[in-house]
């Protein structure tokens, strides 16, 4: 009971002073002026991943990753990460907080999502093979694929020492939703689980960094969204590397409740001729037929500012 009590007794020594030391790091960054305060924000926040609420706000917990790049930034105080309280952003305890430099232009680089056990940084990035949630808390969150970007190539420090980033999608946002059903499931709708999406064989990168899958994978367990009117008409949805497709790889893989499973091919014009590219968003039709899925037409949309591209229609391709 003795050493019980001396470890509980240790453990609260230790949390009074991570508070302490917290507190002390947030006064010291508020009565700083040379103090980085941050605003961010998404470019067409309405088309961010997550499928709670409106998807117009960052989430509360999001951590943002910024540096101050200019040469000459001060050592231990050029680099933090930003956590999103649900009004503002506040420095990380740990890593302190960034300043500005007096009298010179000022550069800056972020991104997102930052994460003290992952690699991602501003030119590496590690897509996440399982994005089947969208709850902020799960390690399996859709929102740990949406890798965005911002910088600010110079700016002197304004009066209010404020630097406001617009973080931008790098990745390509793919969804696709049911339209319509054949005459067999007119009295009963199929039950589909997780969708699988195949990622680009043919891989366009994007220039300058450095992008992976985890483990290696080259399947990605997507996000299902069901409606639950009578019409059914589920949607499916994962972020994807920018690349084409040959028409005889399999794009996605529905399994259903009875253990059946239905695939569909990436013989789409959109897949391998144009391609999945940096900064979209797809929307594809789909048809469920007895014993087979087919594509139809695509909507696609600039992710970064949300205006439709002409165009994009495609002839329909069934597997």
């Amino acid at each position: 009971m003795k050493t019980v009590k001396t470890i509980l007794a240790a453990v609260s020594v230790w949390a009074l002073s991570a508070c302490q030391h917290n507190e002390d790091t947030f006064l010291t960054y508020a009565n700083d002026p040379m103090a980085v305060h941050i605003q961010a924000g998404i470019a067409s926040p309405n088309t961010r991943v997550n499928s709670t609420g409106k998807g117009d706000t960052w989430d509360t917990g999001d951590r943002i990753f910024v540096t101050n790049t200019t040469s000459g930034a001060v050592e231990g105080k050029k680099e933090s990460h930003y956590t999103y309280s649900g009004s503002a952003w506040t420095p990380g305890a740990a890593s302190g907080y960034i300043v500005w430099i007096s009298g010179v232009n000022n550069s800056f680089e972020a991104f997102y999502p930052y994460d003290e056990a992952s690699s991602t940084s501003f030119t590496t990035f590690t897509l996440p093979a399982n994005q089947s949630s969208d709850e902020p808390g799960n390690a399996n969150y859709m929102g740990r694929a949406d890798w965005m970007l911002a910088e600010e190539p110079g700016m002197t420090k304004p009066d209010d020492a404020t630097l406001s980033l617009n973080f931008e999608h790098q990745l390509a946002k793919v969804t696709v939703k049911i339209t319509d059903y054949a005459t067999q499931y007119e009295t009963e709708k199929p039950e589909f689980e997780a969708p699988v999406f195949t990622l680009p064989t043919q891989e366009t990168g994007i220039t300058g960094k450095t992008l992976d899958v985890e483990a290696g994978s080259t399947t990605v367990t997507g996000l299902l969204t069901k409606d639950e009117s009578a019409a059914a008409q589920h949607s499916f949805t994962a972020i994807l590397l920018p690349g084409k497709y040959s028409a005889s790889d399999h794009f996605l893989t529905l399994k259903t409740g009875t253990g059946g499973t239905l695939t569909v091919k990436a013989s789409h014009t959109q897949l391998t001729q144009t391609g999945l590219e940096p900064g979209k968003a797809y929307t594809f039709g789909l048809s469920v037929g007895k014993d087979a899925l087919t594509l139809g037409s695509v909507t696609v949309n600039d992710w970064t500012a949300g205006t439709p591209i002409p165009g994009g229609e495609a002839v329909e391709e069934t597997e």
